[in-house]
């Protein structure tokens, strides 16, 4: 702003001083605009050097003695209607383009009362028809460009917001497609989109299992929505998303009152509701509240959800499928217990978790009697049947806290929780009672020292295992 002003005095100071060399009325003062030159190329180099550090009041003087200085060159001018009279626009561009609308029109004001002093000094003929046609093309001037500065700054407010938006937006799938899981990628979704809509809660609906209700899979600011929200209820407008895969706002009403919880966080007045779609289907539905009636949002607001969602989507699936590619990698096909290398990763959390907690430990391996016999002579389909039968006839048998897990082979691995070898034995007796009938199995049982590693801990079970098929015992146990 300073520039500007500064700028502005050095030019009508120039264009002053060019004018006394052209033709000019017989009356011209030419030493006193000769001043009001030098003083306006003062003026102007004070402006643009000093005034960056002082505050804003200082340049509403600048103006008054701007428009002093035009009213001085339009009276010396010798003529009533002096072309001088045209730097009383300059005054309505700068204040109405720098300050605000009702400062602006104080200074139009100002120079409406200044320039009516200079038309009734000089007796001027016709001076109120020049008077009101100056002011009022002031004024219209002003409200022009009034107009257009706040169109402007409207703009220039909308890209601000468009990038700030945009920015979430990229931070948002930053995070996203670095979380562990689908639940913390649907978290970070409801909680960008609520910082980007200024919403005071977003809430993720999802299609439960059975595909009759929705419910919210995750939830950011204040807690506003039902439990569960049936798929019939055509009044609630997640559900018409959902249904329809159309984007909607309403102000809420009672008939929404299924779709709301009206708790301690509030009542919700406004909604906005925007289908998730993935393979060109309806996964589920972002829904945003605010607490106080607001208007809908923008157009730009609208795109950055709608592109949020839609990468959402994409995350949620990312991760839902790692979800399962690491299930299948740590799940036996056959038996659909976890496999060797969930195993391995599972039997040093459970040593931890027992050295932390103070509790003894035992490890179990199993091995199925016959079971290469049985493929040579019925076939793998008739070992395969065995394997799954036993599996699931063991699992059953064991406790919730166990783990069991098959090893390779015909072997399988139980990690036995809070039990001494006593314990782990009337465990195994057990697995015994469960085993289909005319098969057999051995067994040997490890007790954790508490000092042992994995390798040690295992390979006492082993030799306790090849010890106990050595004995060519139907349902014989060997102990470390």
């Amino acid at each position: 702003m300073a520039r500007s002003l500064g700028w502005l005095f050095i030019a009508g100071a120039t264009i002053g001083l060019i004018s006394l060399f052209l033709p000019r009325a017989p009356h011209t003062h030419v030493a006193a605009l000769a001043v009001n030159i030098g003083a306006a190329y003062v003026g102007g180099v004070i402006v643009l050097n000093v005034f960056r550090r002082l505050p804003a009041w200082t340049f509403h003087l600048a103006i008054l003695a701007g428009t002093a200085l035009i009213s001085r060159a339009v009276y010396y001018s010798g003529d009533g209607v002096s072309y001088y009279g045209i730097w009383y626009v300059w005054v309505a561009l700068f204040t109405f383009s720098f300050f605000k609308r009702s400062e602006a029109t104080l200074h139009v004001a100002v120079v409406g009362v200044a320039y009516a002093i200079v038309l009734a000094v000089r007796h001027e003929p016709n001076a109120e028809g020049r008077w009101v046609t100056t002011i009022a093309s002031l004024l219209i001037a002003g409200v022009f460009i009034d107009a257009l500065v706040r169109r402007v700054r409207r703009q220039r407010r909308q890209a601000a917001d468009d990038a700030e938006n945009l920015a979430a937006v990229v931070n948002a799938m930053h995070r996203i497609f670095q979380q562990p899981t689908a639940d913390a990628t649907r978290q970070d979704l409801c909680s960008t989109a609520a910082r980007v809509a200024r919403a005071d809660s977003a809430a993720l609906w999802e299609p439960r299992a059975d595909d009759a209700a929705l419910v919210p899979a995750a939830v950011a600011g204040k807690t506003l929505t039902a439990d569960k929200l049936l798929l019939g209820d055509s009044l609630a407008g997640a559900t018409q998303a959902y249904v329809t895969g159309e984007a909607s706002f309403a102000r809420l009403t009672d008939q929404h009152g299924t779709e709301l919880d009206s708790g301690d966080s509030g009542t919700a007045r406004c909604a906005l509701w925007q289908p998730v779609v993935r393979d060109q289907a309806t996964a589920a539905v972002l829904a945003l509240y605010w607490l106080e009636p607001v208007t809908a949002p923008k157009a730009n607001v609208r795109a950055t959800i709608v592109l949020l969602a839609a990468q959402a989507a994409i995350a949620i699936e990312r991760v839902d499928l790692l979800a399962r590619l690491e299930r299948i990698a740590h799940t036996d096909e056959l038996t659909g217990l976890p496999n060797r290398r969930a195993w391995r990763e599972e039997l040093p959390r459970e040593m931890a978790r027992a050295k932390r907690e103070g509790w003894p430990l035992c490890v179990a391996m199993l091995d199925i009697d016959g079971l290469k016999k049985l493929n040579d002579t019925h076939g793998h389909h008739a070992g395969d049947q065995l394997l799954k039968q036993n599996a699931a006839a063991w699992s059953s048998a064991l406790r919730p806290v166990d783990l069991l897990a098959r090893y390779g082979g015909d072997e399988f691995a139980a990690v036995l929780t809070g039990c001494r070898r006593e314990d782990a034995q009337k465990l195994v007796d057990r697995l015994v009672e469960a085993t289909p009938e005319d098969h057999s199995f051995s067994v040997g049982i490890a007790e954790w020292d508490g000092s042992q590693d994995v390798q040690a801990l295992m390979a006492t079970a082993d030799a306790s295992l090849y010890a106990a098929k050595g004995a060519r015992a139907k349902f014989l146990t060997a102990s470390s």
